[in-house]
């Protein structure tokens, strides 16, 4: 594969604003060469590691494309029925590299597995399916463990026992695999909390997160995945058929906000997804640049919410080969007209991008 070079574009690097530069890469590595048999101009744009997206739900070659379009060049699935139909999503030239958890875990008694589809062993009625549960998740590839708490007397839901989930985490813990948890309430979020899950994904918009909550997130080093864009859907979608439910997006803004003050790390996700039973969609790609802005509009700099979509999830889910601009990794890259570290709306102006080095546009 014949050397690149971008010449001429400011560079963030995943971490910094480095000054005005010259990245090579070839054969799907950043190189330290300063020149390439390939040369494209950057004037005017920026350059940045390709975009992690850290909360979708992937069903076919379509979603990596409208994701790669965007600049996205790694998303983390959330949930998927099928091992096999999401395997072979993987490993496509010039489409984002994915990871899942697989199966999602259920409480027993769970409808809400039914309805969506999911099979009879992601209910979890003893501390031995937990651990079993784990294990064939781990063996299928999973990257990481992913659980579902419901509200209970909500749509079906169940209660999660709080000694099944513990014992989901311990067994995940000792094999090295983060828990992620789907939590929409202060209860639901306590309860994670209590069991010592290490990511909190969706926020609450009911009511505000309680502070003493966001202090417990913080002393137990919690990790927050909001999907903001996905809480505003779901409001928008409930206060269209009814205008008197107490659903709130400045309750969505404020947790993040207060969750952001708190020094929590926060991660940006989507929720994107093809689902019939979710209450709203999110677009592939263009959803992230989207869920950026809403960070942005909570609080975090331009610069911050970067970091969440790049070097921050890298490092947190152990992806040591991209996230970063640096000689040896992946040439996972994104060019986009003007500078999203002082103005985000850029990162929707995009001019190329390259995973592994091939060119997608």
């Amino acid at each position: 594969m014949a050397s690149t070079a971008i010449t001429n574009a400011k560079i963030f690097n995943g971490t910094n604003i480095l000054r005005t530069g010259t990245v090579v890469f070839e054969d799907g590595l950043i190189t330290d060469k300063t020149s390439g048999e390939i040369t494209i101009d950057g004037t005017g744009c920026t350059l940045l590691p390709g975009l992690i997206d850290s909360h979708v739900h992937l069903d076919s070659l379509h979603d990596l494309e409208a994701a790669a379009l965007c600049g996205v060049t790694t998303m983390l699935d959330m949930a998927t029925r099928s091992a096999t139909a999401f395997n072979a999503l993987r490993n496509h030239p010039g489409l984002p590299s994915i990871e899942s958890c697989y199966l999602p875990a259920f409480p027993p008694g769970s409808d809400v597995r039914t309805k969506m589809g999911y099979p009879d062993n992601a209910e979890i009625k003893s501390k031995q399916e937990a651990v079993q549960f784990v294990k064939e998740q781990i063996s299928s590839g999973a990257a990481y463990i992913k659980i579902l708490l419901e509200e209970q007397g909500v749509s079906g839901g169940a209660e999660f026992p709080l000694e099944l989930i513990v014992a989901i985490v311990e067994e995940a813990h000792r094999l090295d695999k983060r828990v992620i948890t789907h939590a929409v309430s202060p209860i639901s979020y306590k309860v994670a909390i209590e069991a010592g899950v290490d990511v909190l994904t969706h926020i609450p918009f009911a009511i505000p997160l309680p502070q003493p909550i966001i202090d417990a997130m913080a002393v137990k080093g919690c990790v927050s995945v909001p999907t903001m864009g996905m809480m505003k859907g779901i409001v928008e979608s409930v206060k269209k058929q009814n205008p008197q439910v107490p659903f709130n997006y400045e309750f969505v803004r404020q947790s993040v906000a207060a969750i952001h003050k708190a020094g929590i790390n926060i991660l940006a996700g989507t929720d994107s997804n093809n689902d019939p039973t979710a209450p709203c969609t999110i677009p592939y790609g263009f959803g992230l640049q989207t869920e950026l802005s809403f960070m942005v509009d909570a609080g975090l700099t331009p610069v911050e919410a970067l970091q969440s979509v790049t070097n921050k999830p890298s490092d947190y889910f152990g992806l040591k080969d991209r996230g970063v601009i640096a000689v040896g990794h992946r040439a996972d890259l994104l060019l986009v007209k003007g500078d999203p570290t002082l103005d985000i709306q850029a990162i929707k102006d995009v001019k190329g991008v390259w995973i592994s080095g091939k060119a997608v546009i």
